[in-house]
């Protein structure tokens, strides 16, 4: 029945959640931990960070003093639109990107034609870009982000695949749903379950 049908699905989606938390999610993590981006011999807290800039402006960017917040420059001396610039840095560290003026204009582009400026603070995670984008936007990705991400997405097309071999052996209507053969039993039930466990081990190898 229908009811048997929600059920299914509902032991289906806890099953896949519990093995991404366990299985899927862990195993990414110790890939990136074990497959870092080749560096030389650092200490415990440093990180390289690579800043991209996106925002279709010049930018600096300075790193904060945390005692006297002075701006020390760590551009040399500007990264321009679609260029990259990597420091050696460590965590806790915070750094201060800041639009610069157009070299045709002399004014930058936010409000009143002031320079905008944001921030961004160095993590404990590996494989750090910090990505400047329009509007002097940052987002911050990491080692750990990209794993997250990837089991998200991982988890969604599986679950999309096990809800479409639901539905297809779902009841479409009520003379549907008399018949014995329309509900799911053991042994479709099993398949799928076999099924959605292939999928998150297809998705891990790839």
């Amino acid at each position: 029945t229908m009811t048997n049908t929600n059920k299914l699905e509902k032991i289906i989606i806890t099953n896949l959640d519990t093995m991404i938390k366990q299985f899927l999610l862990p195993t990414l993590l110790l890939f990136f931990l074990h497959h870092p981006t080749p560096v030389q011999s650092r200490l415990p807290t440093e990180r390289p960070i690579t800043i991209l800039n996106e925002s279709s402006r010049r930018i600096s960017i300075h790193w904060i003093h945390p005692e006297t917040n002075e701006l020390v420059l760590q551009s040399t001396p500007d990264i321009l639109n679609a260029a990259s610039q990597t420091l050696n840095s460590y965590v806790g560290h915070t750094f201060q990107v800041t639009e610069l003026p157009a070299k045709k204009t002399g004014v930058c582009a936010g409000e009143n034609e002031e320079c905008r400026v944001n921030y961004f603070t160095v993590n404990e995670n590996d494989d750090q870009i910090v990505f400047v984008k329009q509007g002097l936007e940052v987002e911050h990705s990491d080692s750990k982000a990209v794993a997250d991400k990837s089991a998200v997405q991982l988890l969604e097309e599986c679950k999309s695949e096990a809800n479409k071999k639901i539905l297809a052996a779902s009841p479409t209507s009520v003379d549907d749903a008399s018949g014995s053969g329309a509900n799911l039993g053991p042994e479709e039930s099993e398949q799928i379950l076999e099924e959605l466990t292939t999928c998150v081990q297809k998705g891990i190898a790839k």
